[in-house]
């Protein structure tokens, strides 16, 4: 049932946040539900991305076909459903949808998601056009063992991790700041949602991140070897 948020309130935070559209919609869904249908479709998503990456190069390393996992299930989350919210951030907190409910789910921990806050729809929409499509590409060329790999591995990895930082930074300054709060009291809305949920996107990066360096000094190593064995020769 729809309830109109500016007259009976909703269960986000800060207290008398106008959501978007002015209309609140509670979930149908309870959160078990959310998460397990949630993790069913990324588990159905990677088990037919490991299949074809295994078909496409069977000879492609376990810590590779991990790395093709990752880019794969993130691509999908920045396209399809952070795609959705700024497709549909206007609406959101009326909406019904699997997607949209997993939304209002999630925004106990960042209400800012439904009011169409500046800073989210920009960076939002910077990864679903830019990190979205780059995170598949690097799938791509990990399976094809692209020397083009590392390059963009490093670009990508680079940008969840700045990009996540300073999502953390400024929901966080506002509560230092002064003191305001977009997420719940209770702690599973912000060690759980908030802070656990997003540090995927720090940790994971940052292993990808240290991997392309790695790779890339070894690379420029090597040349310099070959280079100065070359010269030797010639001498």
């Amino acid at each position: 049932m729809a309830t109109t948020a500016s007259m009976i309130g909703h269960p986000y935070l800060p207290k008398g946040a106008i959501l978007s559209g002015g209309t609140f919609t509670a979930n149908s869904w309870d959160v078990l539900s959310l998460i397990f249908a949630f993790g069913a479709g990324c588990t159905m998503l990677l088990g037919a991305t490991l299949a074809t990456a295994r078909k496409a190069n069977p000879r492609l390393e376990q810590s590779d076909q991990l790395l093709v996992l990752w880019f794969v299930l993130t691509g999908s989350i920045h396209c399809f459903f952070e795609g959705y919210f700024v497709s549909n951030h206007t609406v959101l907190a009326s909406q019904s949808t699997f997607f949209a409910q997993l939304w209002k789910e999630y925004s106990l921990c960042d209400s800012r998601y439904l009011t169409s806050d500046p800073f989210l729809l920009v960076i939002e929409s910077l990864t679903v056009t830019i990190w979205g499509p780059l995170s598949f590409l690097c799938a791509y060329l990990i399976i094809t063992s692209s020397s083009y790999r590392h390059p963009i591995q490093a670009l990508v990895s680079t940008g969840h991790y700045y990009g996540n930082l300073i999502y953390f930074g400024t929901s966080l300054l506002e509560d230092y700041a002064s003191g305001k709060k977009y997420y719940r009291p209770e702690g599973m809305y912000f060690w759980g949602y908030f802070v656990g949920m997003n540090s995927i996107w720090l940790v994971i990066p940052g292993y990808c991140l240290w991997n392309s360096i790695r790779e890339t000094s070894k690379a420029f190593s090597g040349a310099k070897l070959e280079e100065d064995g070359g010269a030797n020769k010639i001498a």
